[in-house]
């Protein structure tokens, strides 16, 4: 098999797994810049911050910073997703980004009253500067996706390996097979897993992408924490970094499906990972 071959067999199996295997609905975004108030879906600056509300703390009384909020009013096509309300993120900025000691917190206020007052959030420290992932204030932008199973998915990896096999004669039983099995070349292995791969991206629901794997590493713990409440990339939009995960990492917030329809956030799995 010449590798021009082997091309022409990868993206036809890649294209005909992606056709068979069931889509799946997300709300995407990007980052506006912009001034933003309160009252909107936002990254960073200050949060909207009801009178008698407090900032949550860590495991040591740290202050956690504000990462995002939603407007719940701004999500439509996935039905069980709040209808009104505002659902907000916490972390504190150590070099974990608060997957620790309670370092993470997701916050959902009912209503959005305009009682209102400015939160008394202590200064950043040089550590808080240099861990924080937020670099700037940003609106954000919402729309709607259809996307393909993810190639990272064993539904995918097996389904692929099926249209490979067929028409090529080979047996490969994963695709990083065409790698280190077949010895091809690496332009054809991201053809297979990397190119073209919808869970990358700001989203709310939809597929998950990681620089490293899943944490979620059993079926049940898929099934406790099934639908990705935030993912958020890193992002080098406008004229520099405005988000950074470490070394380009990504951020995911997880929670399960009925207790987001009944806007239960007690139990949430926060994760991040980066190259």
């Amino acid at each position: 098999m010449t590798e021009e071959q082997a091309m022409q067999y990868t993206k036809y199996a890649a294209k005909k797994a992606l056709e068979e295997l069931d889509k799946q609905y997300a709300v995407h975004f990007d980052l506006v810049e912009k001034e933003t108030s309160v009252f909107e879906s936002k990254i960073g600056g200050i949060p909207y911050f009801p009178h008698g509300a407090e900032i949550p703390l860590d495991d040591d009384d740290n202050q956690l910073r504000f990462l995002m909020q939603i407007n719940c009013s701004d999500i439509q096509g996935i039905d069980f997703f709040p209808k009104q309300g505002m659902i907000q993120f916490w972390i504190y900025p150590d070099d974990c980004w608060g997957m620790y000691e309670n370092g993470y917190k997701v916050i959902y206020y009912d209503t959005i009253s305009d009682n209102v007052v400015e939160p008394q959030i202590s200064e950043f420290d040089e550590g808080d500067i240099e861990f924080f992932p937020l670099k700037g204030e940003f609106g954000v932008k919402f729309f709607g996706v259809t996307e393909d199973i993810p190639k990272n998915s064993i539904k995918y990896s097996k389904t692929f390996c099926k249209y490979f096999n067929e028409i090529s004669g080979e047996n490969i039983e994963n695709p990083y097979d065409l790698r280190f099995k077949l010895k091809l070349s690496s332009a054809v292995l991201d053809e297979a897993v990397s190119n073209d791969n919808s869970a990358y991206g700001h989203k709310i629901g939809g597929s998950s992408d990681f620089c490293q794997y899943d944490p979620r590493e059993t079926e049940e713990e898929k099934e406790k924490y099934n639908f990705q409440l935030l993912q958020m990339c890193s992002d080098f939009g406008g004229d520099g970094e405005r988000i950074m995960w470490g070394d380009a990492g990504i951020c995911h917030f997880f929670i399960n499906s009925e207790k987001l329809r009944n806007c239960d956030f007690s139990d949430i799995l926060y994760y991040c990972d980066c190259c």
